[in-house]
């Protein structure tokens, strides 16, 4: 074998293991699609609800109605607040929704702080 044609063949082999090293590295440093929203918000049960108001399917209020908080019911935010829809609701108009769970929102302006 010449030494061009080994070389280039110690350069091709090195950049493979380069790559693959790369690869198995990105692959396993990533977290799981599943554990991530669990790390990134922890359920908050310190609010509760200032009036009666609708549980929507999606952040807005064309989306469907599955259910409610009734006045002074506290309310468990299970992630950040999310911008959709804009609503009157509680006295404002916003556009702020809260995840209640999974494909759960309630408007951001009818609930309150309880510490």
């Amino acid at each position: 074998m010449s030494m061009r044609k080994f070389l280039s063949a110690i350069g091709v082999a090195g950049v493979a293991l380069l790559a693959s090293a790369t690869f198995a590295t990105t692959a396993s440093a990533a977290p799981s699609a599943e554990a991530a929203p669990q790390a990134a918000f922890a359920k908050d049960c310190r609010w509760r609800a200032s009036e009666t108001v609708k549980i929507r399917n999606a952040p807005r209020t064309s989306a469907a109605a599955i259910g409610q908080v009734n006045k002074g019911e506290r309310v468990c935010a299970t992630g950040h607040v999310v911008n959709g829809g804009k609503y009157t609701a509680c006295g404002r108009t916003d556009d702020r929704w809260v995840p209640i769970g999974r494909g759960r929102y309630i408007a951001g302006m009818c609930i309150e702080f309880t510490g």
